[in-house]
């Protein structure tokens, strides 16, 4: 052997840090790769779950503001999801608002705002309902 091939065996070889560097990263990489084997088959899609809530929100200048909240607790996304908020006296609707959201992921939440014309405090109740959606 020459001494450039000493040389050149030397700078090829790899150090203790290097070795760790790519045991963690095999490691990590096998971790994610067997989580997502386990998930795509112990995972039973279902269809969405949604429900909506409602909550006063007034403000300055929207005082008869209400925050819609829908809840997705299904284990599939929904589209083009229609929320109806009616005010209600003596069962007969007063007034009512709608709010569409694009879409509601699985397991998630989202929120949107409605106003109203009247006081909402004259109606005996409001009322929140998930009027439509379609599965993508």
């Amino acid at each position: 052997m020459t001494e450039k091939e000493t040389q050149d065996e030397v700078k090829d070889r790899k150090n203790w840090f290097e070795w760790l560097v790519f045991v963690v990263g095999l490691l990590l990489m096998l971790h994610i790769i067997g989580y997502l084997i386990y998930q795509a088959y112990t995972r039973k899609p279902a269809s969405p779950d949604l429900v909506a809530e409602n909550f006063p929100d007034p403000s300055e200048h929207a005082p008869y503001r209400y925050r819609v909240v829908l809840h997705n607790k299904g284990g599939e996304t929904a589209e083009q999801v229609k929320v109806k908020v009616e005010t209600q006296a003596g069962g007969e609707a007063v007034e009512s608002a709608d709010i569409d959201f694009p879409f509601a992921p699985q397991e998630s939440k989202r929120e949107g705002w409605v106003n109203f014309d009247k006081d909402p405090q004259l109606a005996d109740t409001v009322v929140v309902k998930v009027v439509s959606y379609k599965r993508p």
